[in-house]
């Protein structure tokens, strides 16, 4: 149910967005979802259609990523194995993980 809020706060992002950038109302939106966010993107499409139905929405789902406080290295985090790709340290930081990106606003 939390993706009818979601779906709100995204509208009043873009909304404020698109006054910066001088329109009048967002006809179609663009954001970046992470994986571990919890969010069902099919719902949160659903519901964003309920909230604003004249305005497209476009969501691109990113797995999230993670540095090795070890070796440095940059990789793709997996669900229950949060160990570096190159050195199996388990001493990594999660980069990206559970953010909504707001990416454009037409």
């Amino acid at each position: 149910m939390h993706e009818v809020q979601t779906a709100k706060n995204i509208l009043q992002m873009a909304c404020e967005e698109a006054k910066r950038q001088g329109l009048q109302n967002p006809r179609a939106i663009r954001v970046r979802v992470g994986a571990w966010t919890g969010i069902d993107v099919d719902h949160l499409k659903h519901d964003f259609h309920t909230v604003a139905p004249t305005v497209s929405l476009d969501v691109e789902t990113v797995e999230p990523s993670a540095r090795c406080e070890d070796c440095g290295a940059r990789f793709e985090a997996k669900p229950g194995s949060l160990s570096c790709d190159k050195c199996g340290s388990r001493r990594v930081t999660l980069e990206q993980r559970r953010d909504i990106e707001l990416i454009s606003v037409e």
